[in-house]
């Protein structure tokens, strides 16, 4: 069996309205613990939680905006994959010939409503390209799925058949 696939992957308005929504709790929580709701605690550990909630929600927050990037992912149908970090204004048709060659890694998540594919090249840096429904279209969501999985499946043929034979 030979899959070839090719996907743009766009950042997921989902998932960033997901974290925008825990950072507004987030916020509030802070505004409450300042506000003195928290009537048992000292003044200084008020001060010192509602300072982390900030911290740890802005963190977030330019953490999450500095990381939505638009991946190109071919897959080959001999399971060779290639990803194309693109930016937001670049050209908009890619070769399947251009982009980085990786490898699927054991740990990706192949879900049928969530892809974590953890990427790794040849210089063992590893990229995790996050693909909800929203991020691709429905079919290419769905190619991509079966895609992996057949690259998975795949990968755990060979390896049976080498141990098989040591």
């Amino acid at each position: 069996m030979s899959i070839a696939v090719s996907a743009v992957v766009q950042p997921s308005r989902r998932l960033f309205l997901l974290v925008g929504g825990m950072l507004v709790i987030l916020f509030f929580i802070a505004g409450l613990i300042a506000s003195g709701r928290m009537e048992t605690l000292p003044i200084a550990a008020r001060i010192v939680l509602t300072v982390m909630c900030i911290a740890v929600a802005l963190h977030v927050f330019f953490h999450v905006m500095w990381h939505r990037k638009i991946y190109v992912i071919h897959i080959s149908g001999t399971g060779q994959i290639r990803v194309l970090q693109r930016q937001k204004n670049g050209p908009s048709e890619y070769d399947s010939a251009e982009g980085e060659v990786v490898h699927l890694l054991p740990v990706s998540t192949l879900w049928s409503g969530l892809l974590l594919l953890h990427l790794q090249n040849d210089q063992q840096q590893t990229v995790v390209v996050t693909i909800l429904p929203d991020s691709v279209s429905p079919a290419s969501f769905k190619a991509v799925l079966l895609a992996c999985r057949w690259i998975v499946l795949r990968h755990a043929d060979t390896e049976i058949q080498r141990q098989s034979g040591n």
